[in-house]
C-alpha cells in the first residue's frame, strides 16, 4: 500500500476549507441541546440544520455551470468571503428567520467551495490515488470540524452563544487568505455524457443511491440527533475530575473525536481503499458501519455508545474518500449529481429525524433508521463498482 505526501495544492485547499467550516459545524453541537434557549422549536432545528443542504440541490449545478463558463478563481475566493461573513451573522441575528437566510447562503457558498476545490485537486491525480487524495483533503479540512464542534460547544458552555460565534468568526477569516493562494486558474471541462449501456447506467444510479446514503446517515440522521441521544444516556452531567461537562460539550467531544481521527486516519484509509478497490472497500465499510449503528441504537451504556459511534464515523471516512473520489474522476457534471444526491440525503435526514422524534418520542429512532440504510447500501455497493479498480 503506497502512501504519498499531500501536494501543496491539497494542503492549501483543505486548510482554507477547514477554517470555513467553523461556524457551520458549531451549530450541530449547540442547537440540538440549547435550541429552547434560543426560542426555537424542534422542527425549526431540523429546518436550520438541513436548509443549507436543500439549497445545494440547485446551487451544486449552478457551481458546476459557472465554474466551467467563467474563471474559477474569483468564484472560489468569493465563496470563502461569504462563508466567513455568515458565522458573524449567527452571532448577531440568532432569530429563526435570519438564521434560515444565513443557512441558505452558507449552502450556496459551500457548493462553490466543495465543487471547485475537489475538482481542482482530482483533475491531475491518477485514478489509482483518488481515494488517498480525498483522504488528505477530508482529513485536513475536518480539523475545522474539530475546532468548530468541540471548541464551539465549549465556548458556548463557558461564554455564551454570541461570544462563541464571534470567536469562531474571527478565526474563519483565515479561510479568505488561504483560498486566495489556493484558487485554481482553470478546471478541465466535463466530458460529454454518453450512453454506456444498461450496466453503466445502473452503476450511475447506484452511485447516486450511495451518495444519498452517505449524506442521509452521517451528516443527516446521526450528527443532527446525536446530542439528544447522548443527553438521554447521560442523565445529568458528566464529571471528569473536578470538571463538570454538559451534554453539549460531550456531543462536541464525540463529534470532534470523529474528525480528529479523520485527520489522522483518512489518508491511510484512502490508500487502503485504493488498494482494495471500491467494491470491496465500500461493501466492508457499509457492513461494519451498519453493525456499529445498531449497537449505538440499543446500548444503554454511555461508553459503548460513544465508542460505536466513533467507529461508525471511521467507516464513513473510508466511504467518503472512496466514493467521492470515484465520482470526482468522472467529471464536474457527474460529480455535481453525486454531491446533490448526498446533499438531498443530508437535507432530509435532520428534518425527517427530528419530526419523527417529536412524533414518536423515541430518541434512538434516527439511529435505527440509519443502521437500516447502511445495511441496504451494503447490497447496493456490490452492484455499483466493478470487481477490480485497476
Amino acid at each position: 500500500m503506497a502512501m504519498t505526501r499531500p501536494s501543496k495544492a491539497v494542503v492549501l485547499v483543505s486548510s482554507a476549507t477547514a477554517f470555513s467550516l467553523l461556524g457551520d459545524q458549531a451549530l450541530y453541537a449547540i442547537l440540538p441541546i440549547y435550541f429552547t434557549d434560543l426560542g426555537l422549536l424542534p422542527f425549526q432545528v431540523g429546518i436550520l440544520l438541513s436548509a443549507n443542504r436543500w439549497i445545494r440541490l440547485v446551487t451544486n449545478h449552478v457551481a458546476h455551470v459557472l465554474s466551467e463558463r467563467f474563471a474559477p478563481a474569483p468564484l472560489f475566493v468569493g465563496a470563502f468571503v461569504l462563508g466567513a461573513t455568515i458565522t458573524f451573522a449567527y452571532a448577531l441575528y440568532p432569530t429563526f428567520a435570519l438564521m434560515l437566510i444565513a443557512r441558505l447562503l452558507w449552502g450556496f457558498a459551500w457548493s462553490f467551495i466543495r465543487h471547485i476545490g475537489v475538482l481542482a485537486l482530482l483533475q491531475d491525480v491518477p485514478g489509482t490515488r483518488t481515494a488517498q487524495t480525498m483522504g488528505y483533503y477530508n482529513g485536513i479540512s475536518r480539523i475545522g470540524s474539530v475546532v468548530g464542534l468541540f471548541g464551539g460547544a465549549l465556548l458556548f458552555d463557558l461564554f455564551g452563544y454570541a461570544n462563541a460565534f464571534w470567536a469562531l468568526g474571527v478565526l474563519g477569516l483565515a479561510s479568505i487568505a488561504l483560498s486566495w493562494r489556493a484558487a485554481p486558474e482553470r478546471l478541465i471541462p466535463s466530458p460529454a455524457l454518453s450512453s454506456d449501456g444498461e450496466e453503466a447506467a445502473g452503476r450511475q444510479v447506484g452511485l447516486l443511491l450511495l451518495g444519498f446514503t452517505l449524506g442521509g446517515v452521517g451528516p443527516g440522521l446521526v450528527i443532527s440527533t446525536l446530542g439528544l441521544l447522548l443527553n438521554s444516556r447521560l442523565e445529568g452531567e458528566l464529571m471528569i475530575g473536578s470538571v463538570t461537562l454538559g451534554a453539549a460539550t460531550l456531543t462536541g467531544a464525540v463529534l470532534a473525536t470523529r474528525f480528529l481521527l479523520d485527520t489522522i486516519a483518512a489518508p491511510w484509509l484512502g490508500a487502503l481503499s485504493d488498494e482494495l478497490g471500491p467494491r470491496r472497500a465500500t461493501t466492508w465499510a457499509f457492513a461494519a458501519g451498519a453493525t456499529m449503528l445498531a449497537l449505538a441504537a440499543y446500548t444503554t451504556e454511555l461508553l459503548p455508545l460513544c465508542a460505536s459511534v466513533i467507529v461508525f464515523f471511521m467507516c464513513g471516512t473510508a466511504l467518503t474518500a472512496t466514493i467521492s473520489g470515484v465520482a470526482g474522476k468522472q467529471g464536474g457534471r457527474r460529480y455535481a449529481r453525486f454531491v446533490s444526491a448526498s446533499d438531498l440525503g443530508a437535507a432530509a435526514g435532520p428534518l425527517f429525524g427530528w419530526l419523527a422524534i417529536g412524533t414518536l418520542d423515541a430518541e434512538n429512532f434516527a439511529i435505527v433508521l440509519a443502521a437500516a440504510m447502511y445495511g441496504f447500501a451494503t447490497i447496493v455497493a456490490r452492484f455499483t463498482f466493478p470487481k477490480m479498480n485497476r
